[in-house]
Formats: structure tokens, sequence, C-alpha cells
């Protein structure tokens, strides 16, 4: 029997917002003074902050600096209760959400905001050996396996030569520019003094992008620049290249190459949560959910999808938005206060994305800038500017005072406090 919250006192519509991602949380927080009950679902016990996920695998930040306990965010909103489980379908027709690890819940009103997960397109070994860069998990992942190989090469010098220090990233996007931006600032200085021994010059870190330049969706004079400070800090750039295969210790791209690499990153691809597939609804390119101007599902007024998972266009550009996180905060939020005015007998508005421009790192000092209105913003200027709005978007004051610590520490020593790792007595035996 599903448990319906309904029945325990009773007269508040139950909102069941599934996923604590930017959109969920957006949504959840702007019901603090509905008059509903509402039930967060995370299939994690911590909230993700995604857009520093790669100076956690590189070793600038600490993992509690990207992510922070979901229930904290909710502890003076006593309207919230958070559960921990993972969702395995939902029933539309009967409102009704199917859990793993708990009874069916039922709703009136539901956010699905399940985000995104990393799409490979069918490349074959990329599922075994490649490193995505989507989770916190991944991060975490990612950071161990870099230090590993650079361990066993320091045990094993002839491992250079099999390819063990170098990297591939795939993408050249905001997610593998930013990660081959920051590998390469960990290479060149911290590594080069950690492993003296090691031939520096032989760690070779490779960007692979399919397409004939980088930041495609920025403006020529950035997409110049970012490719000088890359090539400036010793990244190799293929442009025009796919990856036909992955293994453990090779990567094999479409033209034939063989690049010897026991590190592939992928950062060039999402796909909405295999979950929507139990809707039953006609899903669009990448799996994601249509919605309305109002961000509700056609026919299902009560449902509201928002973040990765949801398919929005833009009645401005006719264009439609990409998965960015200012794209799930604010849609998440605009379907919370959609919610609370159908619960409160107003009718839903539409929602209207407030586009505050396109941002990424590339290393210490440099960072891009281009604003909704075409202006560019390259260098220093921009990297101040980055933080600055980073550190905003971050959920709590003590989640900005641990970024902030470890950014200046990093600016003025060149050292990233979060390069260890920690092997459990298991992994020991």
């Amino acid at each position: 029997m599903p448990v319906d919250a309904r029945a325990e006192g009773a007269r508040r519509p139950v909102v069941v917002v599934l996923g604590g991602g930017f959109a969920g949380v957006g949504a959840a927080r702007k019901l603090r003074d509905a008059e509903v009950d509402v039930v967060l679902i995370e299939a994690h016990d911590y909230h993700t902050f995604q857009p520093l996920l790669y100076q956690v695998a590189t070793d600038l930040l600490e993992t509690s600096a990207a992510a922070h306990p979901v229930r904290d965010l909710f502890r003076e909103q006593p309207n919230v209760v958070v559960h921990q489980a993972t969702v395995t379908g939902v029933d539309l027709r009967l409102r009704e959400v199917h859990l793993a690890e708990m009874a069916p819940l039922a709703y009136d009103y539901l956010v699905l905001a399940l985000g995104a997960e990393v799409n490979f397109f069918g490349t074959e070994g990329a599922a075994e050996h490649a490193f995505p860069m989507y989770t916190l998990a991944d991060a975490v992942r990612l950071k161990e396996h870099v230090l590993r190989r650079w361990e066993a090469a320091d045990r094993d010098p002839a491992l250079v030569d099999d390819g063990a220090l170098n990297v591939v990233v795939v993408g050249g996007g905001p997610t593998g520019i930013e990660t081959v931006g920051a590998l390469a600032e960990l290479y060149r200085s911290d590594f080069a003094k950690d492993y003296p021994a090691l031939p520096q010059d032989q760690a070779r870190l490779i960007l692979v992008e399919a397409g004939p330049e980088l930041f495609a969706m920025f403006k020529p004079d950035i997409r110049s620049y970012t490719q000088r400070a890359l090539e400036k800090r010793g990244v190799e750039i293929l442009l025009g290249e796919t990856v036909a295969s992955v293994g453990p210790t090779r990567v094999t791209l479409a033209s034939g190459a063989e690049l010897p690499a026991h590190t592939l990153v992928w950062g060039a691809g999402l796909q909405a949560s295999p979950l929507t597939a139990s809707l039953g609804l006609e899903l669009q390119r990448g799996g994601r959910v249509p919605v309305g101007p109002e961000l509700s599902v056609e026919g299902h007024p009560e449902v509201f999808a928002v973040g990765d998972i949801a398919w929005i266009t833009d009645p401005a550009t006719d264009r439609v938005l990409p998965q960015l996180g200012s794209v799930a905060l604010q849609a998440g939020e605009h379907a919370g206060e959609n919610v609370a005015r159908l619960a409160g007998g107003k009718p839903t508005e539409p929602f209207t994305y407030h586009d505050k421009g396109t941002m990424a790192t590339i290393g210490r000092g440099a960072a891009v800038i281009q604003t909704h209105r075409g202006r560019t913003i390259k260098g220093k200027s921009a990297s101040l500017a980055w933080g600055t709005v980073h550190l905003a978007l971050l959920s709590t004051g003590e989640d900005r005072a641990k970024a902030l610590v470890d950014w200046t520490w990093a600016g003025f020593t060149h050292e990233r406090p979060g390069r260890i790792t920690v092997r459990t007595q298991e992994e020991a035996d």
C-alpha cells in the first residue's frame, strides 16, 4: 500500500520532490511559506555543487566543500521531510512514486528533478574504463585514480612509457576544459614537486573535441584565448577527433590513432535520468521531459519537470535551455512558486529564464565570461568574477568559507591540500 502523508494530519497537500540537486532544493525552499507538506527524495544524503566537482577531482577542494548534508539545508524549514531513497518509477495516473527502500508515496503535487547521467554515445569500453565527471563519487574516483597512477609510476618508472601518467579528456565544453585545465595546474605545479624523479615532460594531457573549435557556445575571441591558455599549460588539443574505444591503458581514436593513457575523463555529454522512461510520456532528445511554459507536464498540471531532466523552451528565443546549474536553480524555484500558487488556489505563471551569461575557468588567473548581451571578459578579471559568482551560489556560509580558504591558500602557495588517498583495511588487504 502506498504511504499517503495526507492521512497523517492531513488537510494539507503533499508535494513530493524527486532529487536534491539545484532544481529540487530550489523548489523545496520556495515552498517554505506554503500551506503544504514537502517530501524530498534524494538517493544520497548530500546536495552536490556540481560546478566544483572538477576541483575535487584535481585536489583543490575537499569533498565537503562541494557537497553539503541535504537535511541540513532544511533544518529551519519544518514543512520539509527528507528521505534518502532510490526512485524506481513514477505512476502519473495513480499519483504515486515507487522507491527501492520504502513503500510507494502518494502525492498531490510532484516535482521531477532527478537530473541526468553521463552519455557515452555507445563508445566501446567507455562505461567500463572512462571516468565521467557528473557526481561527487565520480570526482573522488578520478582523484584517487590519478594519485595512484603517479604513486605506481614512482615505484616503477617504466610505467611512464606505458602511459600511466597520461590523461585523455573528451569534450571541448566547460566540463572538459575546466577539468583538463585544473589537471594541468596539478601536474605542472604540485606533482612536479611531489615526484621530482619522474619525467614531467612525458606526462601528457590530451583534450579531444569532435568539433572544429573549443567552447563552441562562446565567441571567437574566447575560443582562441582558451586554446592559447591551455597550450601554454602544456595541454595537447585534438580537434575534429572522436574516441572509438577505451581500454584500461589505451584510447583509440576514430582516425585509427592509438593513445597510451591509463586515464580517460569523459566530459562529452549528458542524458536524462532513465527513470523518465517510466512516465509513459513522449520524450525529447536525450530522454528529457517536455514541459509547457509553466514547467508543468502536458496532461498533468500537478506535475512539474525541472533541471537536467526537463526540455524547457525559452519563449524569447524559441531555443531549448541548456543543462546548466543556473537553469536548474531558476526553474526549480519557479516550479516551487507555481506549486505554492496552485495549493493556494491561484493560477500558475510562465517561467522566464534570466540569462546571466556563461563562464568557465581554464587555470589559475585564466577564466572566460560571455554575458547574455555578448560582452566577453577574459583573464584575471574573469577569474575573480567566476569566484565571486560561485561563492554566492554555494548552499551555506560554511561551504563558502571552506572554498574561500582553499582557493586563497592555493592562490598564494600553489599547493593543493586535497591530494591524499584514504584506503580502507579491506582495500589494503
